[in-house]
């Protein structure tokens, strides 16, 4: 870097190998030539080389032996050549007497000087230069430096890489301890070498120099004293030779094999402790992967690095979009940082500069989240590292915030923030205690689908995560931590469990978070925790990771966990394998997540893997109906079927399993469980199956006040098992239950306690010491089958007995054995039953251990009288079913699903019917499948009013003679609404909704075809009720009757010319009031239509007069809650509905002043007759007539009422 020909300083933003790339060697001698070769001095050849020259003298271009006595001495000359650009080996700036280039050590200033030290010119080791610490030096840790300038080639020279530079320093003394700093074209390359006593330290770094002239500093910044100076013995510039650099082209992921990943560019990626998602920018949507710059090892910290990607193989280099700084000059000298910073007080400068100072701060964990409301990205990283007052590295540990308008950058840091905290003087917060409270470490950010985001971090000495809410900036908490309240604003979990690392993402609306466990750099297992809401409560399920090598996460720790496709379950863990030794060489692991049941997850080992081993990943759908409830085992396997469709999000297909199950007895009742293997898929899924034995006359899920197990039964036998509740107190009226006194009943002296479990076999009776578990049952004479389930709860062996007695008459026992780990045990004892009586089951103890169990049922048949089988109810059942089959072939009422079992369990009952030996229990059997199925009918789109409409309009158009009354134009709308619903009939895959609106379209037209001649209201009241009275059939008959009585009395009005006007009003009100009190037979469709033309009115309300539909909204309220409510009767509907009517026959139209219903010409015609005196208007008229609203009706309302009628205004 060149910024004058003699020394300068160092100048922001030249990159070191593109913002910091370089290569840190362990600490070795120099390393030598193969083979040491005569030398020629070159002399003003004005930097000319050539890659053979450079290769002749190993590249070697400079050889400085720092302060040696000698110059013209080349030390260690068996390893050590003079470079090809010099003459001596040591000089201050200036050109070279031999070769005219210009080189050397930096001059002296006023902060510092250096003094050469040594009497050996022979050994590199041998002489060194250090800072002098006389009084006329002042140390400034940003400017003292010792330091050299190299001139070098600025033309591309063939055969050696354009620009790149090997550069090698060395140090060794045998004074105090110290650290150095080594800085390359004025960015630090390493901090904090140590340089110890007697030990030779190299380190050897690639640099890019584009100006002409190299400049090398070696600086102490965090000495405290002269005694801790930097030295510096040796420098080596080589030139590289030009290889051809391989850009790869990925097309998989490497997975746990962690082979380094490289750019587009060909370069190392460096972007740890990462976050990788999908954004749309400027229109076109990428993946951006955001992580830490390791490039320099620990430090100097690079900064926070983003790469881009369209297909998540290959990733393009968008740079450092976070900077870190050198000196806090650069405010001021870099315009990177002035245009940012340059408005800030000098305090935001002096803080911002600590959480950037590369030299001092950590930077780690980086995540980014896009505002949708603000359109910012914003960074939150763990900010941490020395500060004034701190020499610990982790010890500030806060978060750092970053804003900016693109995700590339630049952003802007706002700010490092302590955060949440326990708040309690007196709490645990590990080493972080009082004065570190809302520490912040390892860290993560979640955005969930409502916008919400959060920050999830490690505190309290890294003990407790903490998941806390941002504000709606994401800049910030939401709730300020003095006052945040726990629970509310956040949480704190994993208490003690010292966990970090998290990576949090959702699924099925369940969320997760995968975590590693704190060991520095080495990796260790992980453990992953779900929960419904991303505050908690957290359930941990365990380690996600499978396979070997599961015990250190397959070698990494996690970073995130991001989604491809989360809607079919498409997920990536992304972790980093650290290489404690050189951070810069970690690499990256990625693995496909598998999510199963229960909320568990599954990390597997994967290697070179591409997008669709995705595919089947996520959880499934199992589409395909599965029996749920068989009489036996046996049956089980039957009904299962060859494949099934499953659906994991989107989409659907078809694909085989094979089942398998575990091995039961014939006679086993109560839940098994199913395991279907996807073959072509490699996936498993479970499905529990109730076990419902048709001779099941009792059973008991003891203790249990509720079971679905029973309710299985119960739907699948009805009455033919005698107890109606899950579980009871025998008494002589309800004939069957347990006999003791239970410790709810008495806790100080019971029989049996209750285990309170969550499924059948967890739950049940246990005995107290000497007591037995007893159920008597009240049994006709017959053969019956005792079954009752155990299971173990408290990991003890139980030798227990089954007795059945009736009176002293020991019916059947059995002694059986409950082992320790045993969960589902069935015993099963037959026993006979000759005269009715009570059979008491005792389960006793046959040693130490107390006896329990789960439930406990009985099987059987009983003796009956030899009758006739009775097969009328499965008749009239059959007979009502064929109704329903007529009616599914003509209108397709039902789902095709609910009716196929209706078809299965008709044709069923039909072949009973048709037995001639068919016993009873096989017709009762029949009679109730058939009953449960049709009463589990599923409407399905009725077209049945949409038919009736059809027809009814069809009867309509024929009657050529009354058509002949009505205008030309609505005729031709009702056949072309006909055309319309015609087609909507026909229509297989029409819904609901198009059914519905197509009828209401055709019923419409119908009611609006217009007269040719012009009708007094009366008329057109009559012919609405006439209309009504054709579908008089869906009235009561009271009213039907009262509306057809009031019609003639109107008819015989309107056809008296010499009727007066209070006779045609009287007449118009009575026929309005009869057709408003007509009253439907509970139909709700008349119900829907009047809702829907109430909302019609109340949403066009600026077209009627206020005062005619101030009470309309109330009513609407009323009626809408009547036709939501599924217990509203006939006459609750058919008030609410008269109600309602009413209401709409009161809406005016503003402008109609003939009160028609119509706003048109007419109207206009009237109000200028009135206006003129040549016809009167009632009241109502008037105020309909008066759209200005001044209080009066004239030519300005008339003219108005004019320009609307012809569509010149859409409103008074």
């Amino acid at each position: 870097m060149k910024k004058r020909r003699c020394f300068k300083k160092a100048i922001a933003g030249i990159s070191v190998l593109a913002m910091g790339v370089s290569t840190i060697m362990p600490a070795m001698p120099a390393v030598a030539a193969e083979e040491q070769m005569d030398t020629k001095v070159r002399q003003g050849d004005n930097m000319q080389l050539t890659a053979e020259e450079a290769e002749g003298n190993d590249y070697v271009l400079y050889t400085v032996n720092c302060g040696t006595p000698d110059p013209s001495v080349v030390p260690n000359q068996d390893q050590e050549r003079m470079g090809l650009f010099q003459s001596n080996v040591d000089q201050a700036f200036g050109a070279d007497t031999g070769t005219g280039a210009e080189w050397g050590r930096k001059p002296n200033d006023a902060y510092s000087a250096a003094i050469n030290n040594g009497s050996d010119a022979t050994d590199i080791g041998n002489s060194f230069i250090y800072m002098s610490d006389g009084s006329d030096i002042t140390f400034d840790k940003y400017k003292s430096a010792l330091g050299y300038n190299f001139e070098l080639p600025t033309e591309k020279i063939e055969g050696l890489e354009e620009n790149t530079y090997e550069v090698t320093l060395a140090f060794k003394h045998y004074w105090d301890n110290r650290l150095v700093n080594i800085m390359l074209e004025g960015e630090t390359v390493a901090t904090d070498i140590s340089v110890n006593y007697g030990e030779w330290v190299s380190r050897t770094f690639t640099t890019k120099v584009t100006d002409g002239e190299l400049n090398l500093l070696v600086k102490s910044p965090r000495r405290t004293s002269g005694k801790e100076d930097p030295i510096l013995n040796y420098v080596k510039v080589r030139a590289v030779k030009e290889e051809l650099k391989e850009v790869p082209e990925y097309s998989s992921f490497t997975g746990t094999k962690g082979d380094t990943l490289y750019d587009t560019n060909g370069n190392q990626i460096q972007a740890h402790g990462g976050q990788i998602q999908q954004l749309t920018v400027d229109g076109k949507t990428k993946w951006y992967w955001i992580g830490e710059d390791k490039t320099n090892d620990y430090r100097p910290v690079g900064g926070i690095h983003m790469y881009s990607s369209d297909d998540l193989y290959n990733w393009k280099d968008e740079g450092i979009v976070l900077r870190t700084m050198e000196d806090p000059e650069q405010f001021e000298s870099d315009a990177y940082f002035r245009e940012l910073y340059g408005n800030e007080s000098q305090e935001q400068k002096d803080a911002v500069f600590v959480d950037l100072d590369k030299n001092n701060c950590v930077m780690e964990r980086p995540k980014m989240i896009y505002n949708d409301q603000t359109n910012k990205y914003v960074i939150w990283f763990h900010a941490d590292g020395r500060y004034p007052g701190s020499d610990a590295d982790y010890g500030k540990a806060k978060a750092g915030v970053a804003i900016s308008d693109s995700p590339n950058g630049p952003f802007k840091l706002l700010g490092s923030y302590k955060l949440n905290s326990h708040n309690d003087p007196n709490g645990n917060l590990g080493y972080d205690g009082w004065e570190g409270r809302g520490s912040v470490r390892d860290m993560n950010l979640f955005k969930d689908d409502d916008g919400t985001a959060y920050v999830i971090y490690s505190s309290e000495g890294n003990q407790t995560m903490y998941v806390s809410k941002l504000n709606d900036d994401y800049t910030g908490l939401k709730t300020a931590p003095d006052v945040a309240v726990e629970g509310v604003d956040f949480t704190r979990n994993f208490e003690g469990w010292s966990r970090e690392a998290p990576a949090m993402f959702k699924y099925r609306d369940k969320y997760y978070v995968v975590t590693s466990g704190c060991t520095g750099w080495s990796p260790n297992q992980a453990k992953y925790a779900v929960a419904d809401t991303p505050m908690g409560p957290w359930t941990e399920i365990g380690d996600p990771c499978t396979d070997w090598g599961s015990g250190t996460t397959y070698d990494t720790q996690s970073t995130c966990v991001f989604p491809v496709d989360a809607e079919n379950g498409k997920f990536i863990y992304m972790g980093d394998r650290w290489n404690a030794g050189d951070l810069s060489e970690s690499r990256y692991v990625w693995v496909p997540v598998e999510f199963q049941p229960d909320n568990k997850i599954a990390l597997r080992r994967y290697e070179d893997w591409t997008l669709d081993d995705l595919n089947d990943k996520g959880l499934f759908d199992i589409i395909t109906e599965l029996p749920s409830v068989v009489s036996s085992v046996t049956d089980i396997m039957k009904q299962l079927p060859s494949e099934v469709t499953i659906s994991y999000g989107t989409d659907e297909e078809t694909t085989p399993v094979t089942w398998s199950m575990g091995e039961y007895d014939e006679n086993k009742i109560g839940i098994v469980t199913i395991t279907g293997n996807l073959t072509e898929k490699g996936r498993e899924f479970s499905r529990d199956i109730y076990i419902v034995n048709p001779s099941t006359l009792y059973f008991f899920d003891s203790g249990a006040e509720k079971s679905d197990y029973f309710d299985a039964v119960k739907k699948e036998l009805g009455n033919k098992v005698l107890n109606t509740v899950t579980d009871q107190k025998y008494t002589e009226e309800n004939k069957a239950g347990y006999t003791g006194v239970t410790e709810a009943e008495s806790p100080e002296s019971f029989d049996i306690g209750l285990h309170d479990g969550k499924s059948l076999q967890e739950n049940g009776w246990w005995a107290g010491d000497g007591k037995n578990i007893e159920y008597a049952f009240d049994l006709n004479p017959g053969t019956y089958t005792l079954a009752a389930g155990f299971q173990e709860w408290w990991d003890t062996q139980r030798d227990m007995k089954l007795s059945i007695k009736m009176g002293d008459q020991v019916l059947a026992e059995q002694d059986f054995t409950l082992a320790a780990n045993d969960g589902n045990l069935q015993v099963s004892q037959s026993f006979e039953v000759t005269e009715a009586g009570k059979a008491v089951v005792t389960v006793s103890k046959r040693g130490s251990a107390n006896p329990v169990l789960s439930w406990i049922g009985v099987l059987g048949s009983v003796d009956e009288p030899s009758v006739g089988v009775n097969k009328n109810s499965l008749q009239h059942a059959i007979t009502m079913a064929e109704k329903l089959e007529a009616e599914q072939d003509a209108n397709n009422c039902y789902t095709e699903e609910s009716w196929a079992k209706v078809q299965k369990a008709l044709d069923d009952a039909r072949t009973v019917m048709a037995d001639t030996e068919a016993l009873q229990e096989d017709v009762d059997y029949a009679f109730l499948k058939l009953i449960s199925s049709c009463n589990l009918l599923t409407d399905g789109i009725q077209k049945m009013g949409l038919n009736a409409v059809i027809e009814g309009t069809k009867a309509i158009l024929e009657n050529e003679e009354e058509l002949a009354e009505y205008t030309e134009e609505s005729v031709e709308a009702v056949r072309k609404a006909l055309a319309d619903a015609e087609k909507v009939y026909a229509e297989s895959g029409a819904d609901q909704e198009t059914v519905n609106a197509a009828a209401r379209k055709l019923m419409d037209a119908v009611t609006g075809m217009l007269v040719k001649t012009e009708e007094t209201r009366l008329d057109i009241l009559i012919r609405k009720a006439e209309e009504l009275l054709k579908n008089k059939d869906q009235y009561t008959s009271a009213s039907a009757a009262n509306l057809e009585k009031v019609l003639a009395e109107a008819k015989k009005v309107a056809g008296n010319s010499q009727a007066s006007e209070a006779q045609i009003n009287e007449s118009y009100a009575n026929l309005a009031k009869a057709m408003t009190d007509l009253v439907r037979k509970g139909d709700k469709a008349e119900l829907k239509n009047a809702l829907d033309k109430a909302n019609e009115i109340i949403a066009n309300s600026g077209k009627y007069l206020e005062d005619t539909i101030s009470g309309l909204q109330a009513v609407i309220t009323e009626a809408q809650t009547v036709y939501d409510s599924g217990d509203a009767d006939t006459e609750k509907v058919g008030e609410v509905l008269k109600k309602l009517v009413n209401e709409i026959l009161k809406a005016r139209l503003k402008g109609d002043a003939d009160l028609n219903g119509v706003v048109d010409t007419r109207d206009s015609a009237e109000v200028l007759k009135y206006d003129a005196e040549l016809k009167t208007l009632t009241k109502e008229q008037i105020k309909a007539a008066d759209v200005n609203e001044d209080g009066a009706a004239n030519t300005n309302d008339a003219v108005s009422i004019l320009k609307y009628a012809a569509g010149k205004i859409e409103e008074f």
